[in-house]
C-alpha cells in the first residue's frame, strides 16, 4: 500500500490520541541530561513518583520483569519542560490543512514509501500485535523522527512517562 497524504493525516490524528514508548537509549540516564536545559532535567514530583509505581505494578502484572523496569526507569524523572513543550506544539495552533501543508512534503512522502518498503515486515507485525495500521505507524514515525533520521536528546522514558502522568493525551 502506498503512503499518501491521507495516511499522514490519519497518522497525525493517531499521534494526538496515543502515547509512544521505546527502549532506553544511550545517554538517557542522569549523565545524559548534562547538556539539556534545566526544565528538561528530572525534578522531584511526588505525583509522578506515585504514577510510576502504579505503572510498574501494572507492567509487572502483564509480564514485564522487574529488572527490565528498573533498567528502563533508572535515572528517569518528571520533566516539566516536556509538559510545557507538549502544550505549545505547532500542530495544535494551526488548522489541520495548514499544519499538513508544512508537515507533509514530497520528500517526506518519498522517504516514507521507501521506509515502508524496507520495514514492511516489522510494521505488519506491529499492526497485528497492536491493531494499528502499519501505514499509520509509519506515518507517525515519519512525523516524529523523519524515519529515524532526526533523533532528539531528551530522555525517552522520562519524556513519555511525564506525558503519560500528565494525562492530557
Amino acid at each position: 500500500m502506498n503512503i499518501t497524504r491521507r495516511h499522514f493525516g490519519f497518522g497525525l490524528a493517531a499521534l494526538g490520541l496515543s502515547a509512544c514508548s521505546s527502549t532506553v537509549p544511550a545517554g538517557s540516564g542522569p549523565s545524559g541530561t548534562a547538556g539539556l536545559p534545566a526544565d528538561l532535567r528530572p525534578v522531584p514530583n511526588a505525583g509522578y513518583d506515585a504514577w510510576v509505581a502504579a505503572f510498574r505494578t501494572r507492567a509487572e502484572a502483564r509480564g514485564i520483569s522487574s529488572a527490565t523496569l528498573r533498567a528502563a526507569f533508572r535515572g528517569a524523572g518528571y520533566l516539566p519542560g516536556v509538559v510545557k513543550r507538549d502544550r505549545n506544539q505547532t500542530e495544535f495552533k494551526r488548522s489541520l490543512e495548514d499544519y499538513l501543508s508544512i508537515a507533509v512534503s514530497d520528500e517526506r512522502l518519498t522517504k516514507g514509501r521507501a521506509a515502508f518498503a524496507r520495514h514492511q515486515s516489522t510494521l505488519r507485525t506491529l499492526e497485528r500485535s497492536y491493531g494499528v495500521d502499519a501505514e499509520i505507524i509509519c506515518a507517525i514515525w515519519g512525523l516524529e523522527s523523519f524515519f529515524g533520521e532526526r533523533r532528539g536528546n531528551v530522555p525517552v522514558i522520562s519524556a513519555t512517562s511525564t506525558l503519560a502522568y500528565d494525562g492530557r493525551r
